[in-house]
């Protein structure tokens, strides 16, 4: 399915900067295009940073961060869940709650998440946030938020049982879907990025490995010099 096709997409990521180290550009692009892009972030990443001073700041410092980069790539709206703790976020009925709330509220035809599957090739991919976030998304699409006899609780109101058609799992140790993006999507991307401040003391080093990055994903596709990969789940048949 090509990205014009998504009227509506949510992002689902553990902490602030998740969505724009690995899927800015895309977002950008889906946005640039006239999808609606909403982000939710289940912490405010409280325990990031690699100072010790401000630490009792983080978590604040750290979503001001993600909404000025959401403003850089064109995403609607951005969500902080509440009562999950950064470095010790369980995949548990709670947040598959929570999860399913937010799908049937925003009802995305697309969903941007982290992988489920531990990735052998890059330690930062694999904090166990990540880990447990794409587990609970993997249970919260199927089958929690499409099936309107289970979370009862939540039906009215707009949040009807609502089927995703597909999920772009982003950090996994396989790739089966490289979205091509335009170089105004990458720069998009590049500001995002480097709002967060409090997480990447060497910004010029961290643009250097997303350029790098987005050249060897384009490298894959004819004509499209840049991009980024996922692992794509068609969940709607």
């Amino acid at each position: 399915m090509s990205t014009q096709a998504f009227a509506s997409v949510l992002g689902v990521y553990a902490h602030p900067d998740d969505a724009d180290v690995d899927a800015g550009a895309t977002i950008a692009r889906l946005a640039r295009q006239g999808a609606r892009v909403t982000l939710v972030v289940v912490t405010d990443g409280g325990a990031g940073g690699f100072e010790a001073d401000g630490q009792s700041s983080m978590g604040g410092r750290r979503r001001a961060e993600q909404c000025e980069a959401a403003r850089a790539l064109g995403v609607s709206e951005v969500v902080f869940l509440e009562g999950y703790a950064d470095g010790h976020v369980k995949e548990d009925p709670r947040l598959t709650r929570d999860l399913v709330r937010q799908i049937r509220l925003w009802r995305p035809q697309l969903v941007l998440s982290l992988s489920p599957e531990y990735n052998w090739d890059s330690i930062y991919a694999n904090h166990p946030d990540h880990r447990a976030v794409g587990t609970a998304l993997v249970d919260a699409v199927y089958p929690a938020a499409r099936n309107p006899f289970d979370y009862r609780d939540l039906l009215g109101g707009g949040l009807e049982a609502h089927a995703v058609a597909e999920v772009w799992f982003q950090g996994g140790p396989a790739v089966n879907h490289v979205v091509p993006v335009e170089e105004c999507d990458l720069e998009a991307k590049v500001r995002a990025v480097r709002c967060h401040d409090s997480q990447f003391p060497d910004m010029d080093g961290i643009e250097a490995h997303i350029r790098a990055a987005a050249a060897r994903a384009g490298n894959g596709l004819s004509g499209a010099p840049l991009g980024e990969g996922f692992f794509r789940w068609v969940v709607a048949g």
